[in-house]
């Protein structure tokens, strides 16, 4: 089986590994200097390349073929549902929906997706947003080393693929860079990658602050998936430098009662590894094995590099030219003894030529008739297709506004607690004088027993990201039977 050299920048260090099949071979690492790699993002391409030649010259690791990540931190995932489109638009559909579920700029990140197992009538696609700075710093960075970069991973997608399990929480940290994710069905459906200020932090300041996120992405995953909530029965594995402090783990779980324990390692290795460590790099290596029987790794195994990147294959061309010049060479030598015998035969053949000519003109005289009538009938067609053109537009737009508006009103309803009450819930114009608007809004009008709860149901549907702006325009107290309730209006603008 095939060696696989996996590469991993991180703010700190280089990561390389070495796998053949799941045996690990070769690993190493390097320390970088501060600042030469930021959340990231590298500073300094030129010098970061220099250190990648030097570990691997030093690891004896020739160049060639390699896979690299780069950090998910200000990547955005997300997974979409599209109606069945014809595949020549397919492409065009998932990117419009992009820029409308992706609430940062689209021209500053590159979209890579993948096609999900879905519903008939149906098309499911995991996409990512991934910040253009961070990419092309990598891929260009690698190029510099003298490495052929063949497939560009993202570190919380090579991480989930870990896993080797259906319903899983995972939790991975290195220093100051923090991975949580949700997998359900071998898809992940939640991924938070952020950063945390180390340098102001104890571990137990660390630990907690981790697992405030943690709860915070449980709930978020929470309130969206409200028929089938995680519970205790989803076990939460980790990693990295948690999965050096298992003393840690029940401030980590906080309230929860999971079961928690390490990510185990996918591969075998001899006395000295640490997978905690080279996780990331064996995720990226486990895309290149077979899947074997007993495989439950997430699914999701997208090349994030653009396709202008993307190494040219060997043109067809190249190697049929010199091939075909040696066969007419050989060909023409062969062939000047043949050429008395075929003016032989050709004169023999040129009564039934003749005959052909003569039947090859009827035909066309037939196929000028046929031709005629096909115009006749493409001109029909041409004015009709911009008809036809226009109500499929329509019928497009009408449905991913109803689409739209029927989420939204899922996630609006879906989200609240018992102690909110609705009056109404208007989508159109703003029928207030609180703000000025020129977009359509959705206006929630309700009653609550107590400002708190109010509060909080705004940022929930803040935390949501499924708005642009969360306005409370209205919060109003009335006494009933000595009892105060609170009146409000909150206005949700895309």
């Amino acid at each position: 089986m095939a060696k696989t050299t996996t590469l991993y920048i991180e703010d700190a260090e280089i990561k390389v590994l070495v796998n053949n099949g799941k045996k690990v071979e070769k690993w190493a690492s390097a320390p970088l200097e501060a600042g030469l790699v930021v959340d990231g993002l590298i500073q300094d391409e030129t010098k970061v390349s220099e250190e990648i030649k030097a570990l691997l010259s030093r690891e004896k690791i020739p160049a060639g073929r390699v896979i690299a990540a780069m950090s998910g931190l200000k990547s955005i995932f997300r997974i979409i549902t599209l109606p069945a489109v014809p595949k020549n638009i397919l492409d065009e559909a998932i990117k419009n929906e992009a820029n409308r579920v992706i609430p940062t700029p689209m021209d500053q990140n590159y979209l890579s997706y993948q096609i999900l197992p879905s519903a008939q009538g149906e098309t499911k696609v995991f996409i990512v947003a991934h910040p253009k700075n961070t990419t092309d710093s990598v891929i260009k960075t690698v190029n510099k080393a003298g490495l052929r970069l063949e497939v560009l991973d993202i570190a919380p997608l090579s991480l989930c693929r870990c896993a080797n399990m259906e319903k899983v929480i995972i939790v991975s940290n290195w220093l100051d860079n923090v991975d949580i994710a949700v997998i359900i069905d071998r898809i992940p459906q939640v991924i938070r990658s952020l950063s945390l200020p180390i340098e102001s932090q104890s571990l137990a300041e660390r630990i907690s602050t981790i697992a405030e996120e943690l709860a915070r992405t449980i709930t978020f995953y929470n309130s969206s998936h409200t028929e089938s909530p995680l519970d205790e029965s989803v076990p939460v594995l980790v990693s990295g430098e948690l999965a050096k402090e298992p003393d840690s783990w029940p401030l980590l779980l906080d309230e929860l009662s999971n079961q928690i324990s390490s990510l185990p390692s996918p591969f075998v290795a001899g006395e000295g590894f640490d997978p905690s460590v080279y996780i990331v790099n064996m995720g990226m290596a486990l895309r290149e094995l077979p899947v074997g029987a007993d495989n439950q790794n997430s699914l999701i195994n997208i090349n994030a590099m653009p396709g202008f990147y993307k190494p040219k294959g060997t043109s067809p061309a190249s190697v049929l030219v010199p091939t075909v010049i040696a066969l007419l060479v050989g060909g023409l030598v062969w062939g000047w003894f043949y050429i008395d015998d075929m003016k032989q035969k050709n004169n023999a053949l040129e009564p039934q030529v003749q005959a052909q000519e003569t039947a090859l003109v009827q035909k066309r005289a037939e196929l000028s008739t046929i031709n005629a009538q096909i115009a006749n009938t493409q001109k029909s067609l041409a004015e009709v297709e911009p008809v036809v053109t226009v109500l499929n537009n329509m019928l497009w737009d009408m449905y991913q506004g109803r689409e739209t508006i029927t989420g939204d009103y899922k996630a609006i309803y879906n989200l609240h607690s018992s102690n909110i009450g609705f009056y109404t819930i208007d989508y159109g114009p703003y029928q207030g004088d609180k703000i000025v608007t020129k977009t359509n809004v959705l206006t929630i009008r309700g009653y609550c027993l107590t400002k708190t709860a109010i509060l909080e149901y705004a940022g929930i549907l803040r935390g949501s990201n499924r708005w642009q702006n969360v306005i409370i325009t209205e919060m109003m107290e009335t006494i009933l039977d000595s009892e105060p309730i609170y009146h409000f209006e909150i206005v949700l603008i895309n």
